[in-house]
Formats: structure tokens, sequence, C-alpha cells
């Protein structure tokens, strides 16, 4: 039963003197009534008004306290008997005139027997009845004597009779009895990116002609460190630095050596510190990716250019788990919770140089300059075992060079790139691949005694050279490709761990502390291959086009959500297109169109609020003339999505016992509790001390079955 207070009726009263008191063997005669089962103790609410009383009667009329003395109970003799708890305040009861106007409430819910008392002589029974909560057995008292009291009307409440001593509990740590266990892992974040600006002017070289207007212009981030160590203490800021390489290409006002078209490669250094808040013994993992380029023609010997650089980055921190497990020889009551971990089991990276002939085709013209090219480097498959990865990888080369327009032969190879004297060279676009495989040597118990959860491999072009070379019959047709890669491959496993989240004693009253631990939880991972297809319109003020010399793109992602159970990931291809028109002159012109492209991949087990990351690749590019005015663009792309979620667990540690004198006599009981909402067995357990086993088997709970709102739970407690 509960019992609760009213706070406009009994504004005076004390908390304890509205709750069931101590049983009292001499006083359950007078308050049982007949046929009732339960026991009520008036011990405490007659000590308090006795008291109250007593204090009015020693201050305005002293009369009374022979009355008092004579008939206090004789379990009245200290104070400690009858009040376990502290007060704080006492309902003061004061004398006052019968013939007084008094509208303040009486004493009306004490569960007593009332007592009515008026003077003698008074012919008219009062207006308000007059409750009181002194003991039915008072003896007669002389009517002409018998004063008349009546509930306060603004009496200032006075200070308790006497304060009960408390013994604070003694705290007794729970060190070298607690069993724990230790969860050593490494946590990978995925941190805001960060964002920079670069802007620079670029004069042209003197040995190049002077710039009419710039045909495009690409860029590639190379960076000092591709990877940022923290020392033992925490970071506020990261210090980035490295070079902007570009690549233009423009049309010169005169042609020069018969070239239509004039490269520029230029490197522009750069440093930057950010703020980024990093954790002690951590490593930034920083992946550059250039947004956009702006440019803008100052003079035939100048242009400017604006890049804006997006670095994603990635933290890889050590996380030391201390997982509490019990306490020896103490039976405490446990709640445990089976979380999903997932552990970076290994970074490792491997570097691999790439050598190989590309070989033109035969209606191709031969070599005379490289203006240009864009080098992809996609993953086909891999292979992981205990020992060794075996990782197959493709690179997707794009070529402009400057050909001999005319006859091949009479290309001088010698001659350092010029055409022949006479002749126009002309550019000429090249699409080649070749392949290669990477073995990267494990330490043989990745995947041993952990479930595997998956692998991911990325790829850094670290330097390329690119030349052209003559065959063995003396002609310029070859490609000679000289690259070093690092491969990075990383290897995650699923830890499934049962952690406590929550203990009590049920005889012993125990506190302790939690730890908040937020750790990656990979839901699960993909790749999924699309293709997209565009047709591009050339303007008209371009005229008709003759052949296109070169194409490139850059991808942007714009939006990646999951819309369960698929995650889906949308953006745009840039595609920038090189051609010629169909002139006596074959000027160049470019063409700059953005492709949509749209991912859906369907993971089972992702729910709403993960969070994807993904590895957007071009594979292919490759267009078909249809005609004069129109281009079909196809694109070939790779999207390596791994989904997961960042999970916070409260974990228990520092285990102590409060020694305190209640718990030494522990009260037994009986208790029927109705569940309400958010009941669990587990609280319900908890806030009565029992065990979960045993309220499980007296309500004859199944296994696994939960409480529902309305249930009704017979409890029997050892300490309430």
């Amino acid at each position: 039963m509960t019992y609760e207070k009213d706070p406009f009726k009994f504004e005076e009263i004390p908390e304890y003197a509205l709750q069931p008191a101590k049983e009292a063997d001499e006083y359950n005669f007078h308050y049982v009534p007949r046929g009732a089962t339960n026991r009520f103790d008036p011990a405490a609410y007659e000590k308090v008004l006795h008291d109250s009383v007593k204090q009015a009667a020693e201050s305005e009329q002293p009369e009374l306290l022979d009355v008092l003395e004579e008939n206090a109970p004789e379990s009245f003799e200290t104070a400690t008997e009858f009040f376990p708890q502290s007060m704080e305040d006492i309902l003061p009861v004061s004398f006052a005139d019968p013939e007084e106007e008094d509208e303040s409430e009486t004493i009306s819910d004490l569960n007593v027997e009332p007592v009515s008392a008026q003077p003698a002589d008074s012919e008219e029974e009062p207006e308000e009845t007059v409750e009181t909560a002194i003991p039915a057995e008072t003896p007669e008292v002389d009517e002409e004597e018998a004063p008349v009291f009546t509930a306060p009307v603004a009496r200032p409440v006075f200070q308790p009779i006497f304060v009960p001593k408390t013994v604070p509990a003694k705290i007794v740590p729970a060190v070298g009895t607690t069993v724990s266990s230790k969860l050593k892992l490494i946590d990978m974040k995925k941190k805001e990116p960060l964002r920079m600006t670069i802007e620079e002017d670029i004069l042209v070289p003197d040995v190049k002609p002077d710039l009419e207007r710039i045909l495009a212009m690409d860029g590639k981030i190379k960076l000092s460190e591709r990877e940022i160590h923290t020392g033992q203490l925490e970071t506020d800021s990261v210090r980035i630095s490295g070079d902007l390489i570009l690549q233009t290409l423009y049309v010169p006002e005169h042609m020069v050596d018969g070239e239509p078209i004039v490269a520029i490669e230029s490197r522009i250094p750069f440093k930057n510190e950010t703020e980024m808040k990093a954790g002690p013994y951590s490593d930034l993992a920083l992946a550059p990716k250039i947004e956009s380029i702006d440019f803008t023609v100052v003079n035939e010997r100048k242009f400017r250019v604006r890049a804006d650089i997006v670095f994603g980055v990635k933290e890889y921190s050590n996380v030391d788990i201390e997982v509490f497990e019990g306490v020896r020889d103490e039976e405490v009551q446990m709640l445990k919770e089976k979380i999903n971990l997932t552990d970076v089991a290994m970074r490792k990276t491997e570097s691999i140089e790439i050598k190989d002939d590309l070989t033109l085709k035969e209606s191709m013209p031969d070599i005379l300059k490289i203006l240009k090219y864009d080098v992809n480097i996609v993953e086909n498959h891999k292979q992981i075992t205990k020992e060794k990865a075996v990782i197959n990888a493709s690179v997707y080369c794009n070529i402009m060079y400057l050909g001999a327009d005319g006859n091949p032969d009479d290309v001088e190879a010698e001659d350092a790139g010029t055409a022949p004297e006479g002749d126009t060279a002309i550019p000429v676009l090249y699409q080649g691949k070749t392949e290669f495989t990477q073995f990267i040597r494990l330490d043989g118990d990745n995947t041993s005694d952990q479930n595997p959860a998956g692998s991911k491999v990325n790829f850094n072009i670290a330097s390329i050279n690119l030349t052209a070379k003559e065959d063995g019959n003396g002609k310029r047709n070859l490609f000679e490709l000289d690259m070093n890669v690092d491969t990075g491959l990383e290897l995650y496993k699923n830890i499934e761990k049962e952690v406590v989240t929550d203990v009590y004693h049920d005889m012993k009253e125990i506190q302790f502390e939690t730890d908040e631990i937020g750790v990656m939880a990979l839901g699960g991972s993909g790749v999924a291959e699309i293709s997209v297809r565009e047709i591009v319109n050339i303007p008209e003020r371009y005229g008709n086009v003759d052949k296109v010399v070169y194409i490139s793109g850059n991808i942007i992602e714009k939006r990646s959500f999951i819309d369960q159970p698929k995650s889906i990931v949308e953006g745009n291809i840039v595609i920038n297109l090189i051609c010629t028109s169909a002139d006596t002159k074959k000027t160049a012109f470019n063409v700059t169109q953005e492709i949509p492209f749209r991912s859906a991949m369907e993971i089972p087990g992702i729910t709403p609020e993960m969070t994807a990351s993904n590895d957007i690749v071009l594979k292919e590019l490759w267009f078909d003339k249809i005609n004069n005015k129109q281009i079909e663009v196809n694109a070939g792309i790779l999207v390596n999505t791994a989904v997961s979620s960042q999970n916070k667990h409260q974990l228990v540690k520092n285990i102590s016992f409060l020694d305190s004198p209640q718990d030494n006599n522990p009260l037994p009981g009986i208790i029927l509790y109705i569940a309400r909402s958010g009941d669990t067995i587990w609280k319900v357990a908890k806030k009565y001390r029992t065990t979960i086993d045993e309220l499980k088997r007296i309500n004859e709970i199944e296994f696994g079955k939960e409480i529902k709102p309305g249930t009704k739970l017979l409890i029997v407690a050892k300490n309430h």
C-alpha cells in the first residue's frame, strides 16, 4: 500500500507520521478493527501529539501537565524507541478560548478515536468539532478545569524535542576481491572532414608560348604525411602540409612548332594548421580529394587558380576496457548485456613497383609529346587467409599526346617531341590498362579467435613516371609506365562481449561508478558496380565536332543515407571533354557536364541510426560519337560501402560496500507489487532487495519473459 501526503490538508504533519509504524503489541487491541488482518501501530502518531500538547501546556496552561504525565503510556520513555528516523517538523497544538472562532483545519486524519472537549458551563455545542490524538484511555478530568484545545491558527513551528543520532555508513572498497577482465582493441572513428582553399597566381614559363585560353585543369594532392601520430597528450590542432600538383592545358595565341595545345605542370606547396581534437596515442589518417578547381586568365603570361580541397579524416585509437565480472565470496546480483564491438585487428601497408609498356593501336599516330594523363587504380578481387592477403587490381590510364598528322615515317624519333617541319601535330587520346597483384604477409592469428567482419583495401600512388619509347622497329608507339603504389589493408573483427551494466546485493548496500565507452560496431559492408550514361550536346558556338581528344571525370558525393535495408548514395560525375572542331584549323575546345548517379545497395542487418562510409572510384570512362553535335558518355563506378554505428555503453567499475548499522537487522516482509509502465524484473528485484531467480520462482515467470504493466507480483524481501 502506498501512502501519499495531501499537500493541502497535512502541510504541518511530518512525512514519517503518515507511514505505517512498527507493530506494538501493547496498543494493537485498541486499533485492530473486527475482522481485520493488518495491524497498525499508532505509537508514533500519539507521541507526536503528546509532545506537542506537552510543550504547549508548559508555555500556556501548566495545569494540564499533571493530566498528561498521569496518562502518558509507559512506552514513551525514550525517544529512540518510537522515532527510527529523524523528525524535521512536529505538528504544534495550541490552546485557545472556546469563544474564539477558529477556521483552521482540524486534525482528523490520524486514524485515532476523537475526543471532543468543551467547557462544562457551555450550553451550546461548538460549531466546529475539535479532534485530538490523546489516547482513549485518558482518565476523566474535572470538566470545569478541562481546557479546550484546537488546531493551530498561525503558530510558529518549534524545533523537535530530540534528534536521533545517525551513524554515517562506512565505505569499504572491494579492492582485491573484484573479478574483472581486460579487453583491448583499436577503435576507428570517422571525424568531420577538413576543408582548405588554395589560391595562387601561376606564371607561364618563358619557354612556352603566350596563353590565349585554358582548355582544362586537373590536380592531385601529394601530402608530406598521410598519417599523423599524436603523442601521449590529447591534441587540439592538426598540421597538414603537401603540394598541389596541377596539369594545365591551354590554347596558345600563336602556334609554335605546330603544337595546337600546350601543357604546363605546376606545383603549389601548402601548409595549414586546423582545429581537430584527437586522443592520446592515436593515428589520424588523411584522404585528400579536390572538390573543384576554378581558374581565371589574368593576361597572356599569368592565370589565377582557386582549388577547394577536402580531407577525409579517420581516427584510430587504442581502447583498453576493464570489464567487471563479479566479487569473490559475495553473491551479488548483476545485470548483464551483450554488446558488439568491432576491432581494427590489423592495419598494414606494402609498396609495389609497377612497370609496364602500353602499346598504341596500329591506326594511331606515333607519339611526339605527352600532354596529359590520368591514372586510376581499382581493386578487382582479394583473398585473405591467416598467413597472407592476395590483392589483384587494375590500373586504368587516360593519356593525351601529340601525334604526327600525316605519314608516321616522317616523324623524327630522336627529336625531343617536335613535329617535322611543315607538319602540324594533332592531339590524340589513348586509353589502356594494366594489372598487378599485391601480396601482404599477415601475422597468422587475425581470424582465429573471433568472427571476421570484413576488410578494406586502399591505394596511393606514391610516384609515377610516364614516357614515350620506341619499339623494336624504331617507332615511338609505346608508353613506358613506371609507378610506385602503396597498398593499404585494414582487417576488421567482430567481438561479442558480455558486460555488467548494473549490480546490487540482496543483503548489503553497494555503491559503484560507471564508465561510458563508445566504440564502433560494423553493421555490414558491400561492393556495388554501377554504370551511368549521358548524352552531351555540343554548344552551337563550337560548330561541329571532329573528334574527342581527351575525357576525364571527377566524382562528387552529394548525399548518403540509410533506407532500410539499403544503403543509398547519390552524387555527380563532373565530365570534361576536350574536342577539336571540324573547321580547317581544328580548333580545340572543352565541354563540361555533370552526370548524376545513384547507388542502392542492400546490406542485411542495417538500421536507420547507422551511418555509411563510401569509397567511390571511377573505374572506366569512355565515349561514342553519335553525330557532329552529340557525344554519348559512359562511366563505370565502383562503390565500396561499410555501414557502422557508434554505440555507447555504461560499464560498472569501482565497487564498494556500505557498512551501515541498519544492515545488521534486516526486516523480513511480504509485498504485493503491481507493475507499472517501464518496470522490468530487474528493477523490481533491485528495488525490494530480492533476487531475480526468487522473484521468477515465486511468481512462476517463464525464463526470458518480461513483466507487463498491471502484473501482480508477490515479493518476499529479505531487506526492504
